[in-house]
């Protein structure tokens, strides 16, 4: 888990160095736990090594969500152009109402089509970002606009590097990644991390990955 591990805490530090600049949610981020702690995950929810880590070293802090019933998460800022909000290991089974439980009310009906092994673990616009848990590594996928989902890294450790980039290079740009005319993504910020993300993506992943977060 080094790889990982090393991951996330460079997510986490350009996470800072963006929040305390620029970042518009406070106390609403992912923080190191202080003691690792075993996670509170609902039976049926299937938790790769790599989750396992993950939950029982990392919280979702959200100060907004204490005494209420909103799902706790961590909002995770690329400037401008996305948020990513990682459910707490608490609200996982919440997080998989809609994709592997379908229905109104309970008792929710398990899907025939979704993978019982993959976890919804993020959204970003309310498009699932899921991890793979049987496979090795903790592949992720993401899945647009109700698409069939796309692999945007081969595993956990990939995709966490890989926002740490975005997010480092959103800084060089003051976290104006829209162009304020188009709304596009600025094509200057695309050509610079792209590259990046190829190598460490591939560019087949890199290219899915835009795609979810709208970048192109």
């Amino acid at each position: 888990m080094e790889q990982l591990n090393a991951a996330l805490i460079r997510l986490v530090e350009q996470q800072d160095l963006y929040n305390e600049a620029y970042g518009l949610f406070k106390n609403h981020d992912l923080r190191p736990l202080e003691q690792h702690r075993l996670p509170e995950v609902d039976e049926r929810i299937p938790l790769s090594p790599e989750l396992q880590y993950l939950y029982s070293h990392y919280e979702m802090k959200d100060e907004l969500a204490k005494g209420t019933l909103k799902m706790k998460s961590a909002a995770v800022e690329i400037g401008d152009a996305a948020l990513l909000s990682f459910v707490a290991p608490e609200h996982l089974h919440r997080q998989q109402l809609g994709h592997r439980w379908i229905g109104m009310n309970e008792p929710y009906e398990e899907s025939a089509s979704w993978p019982k092994n993959h976890v919804v673990i993020a959204n970003f616009n309310d498009d699932p970002l899921i991890v793979d848990t049987a496979a090795p590594n903790s592949p992720v996928y993401a899945a647009f606009a109700g698409e069939e989902p796309q692999l945007v890294a081969d595993s956990l450790t990939d995709f966490f590097n890989a926002l740490a980039i975005l997010i480092e290079a959103a800084r060089d740009y003051d976290g104006e990644l829209k162009d304020e005319e188009t709304y596009e993504t600025k094509p200057e910020y695309l050509e610079h991390v792209e590259p990046i993300l190829n190598d460490v993506l591939g560019e087949e992943h890199t290219a899915h990955l835009f795609e979810y977060l709208s970048f192109r």
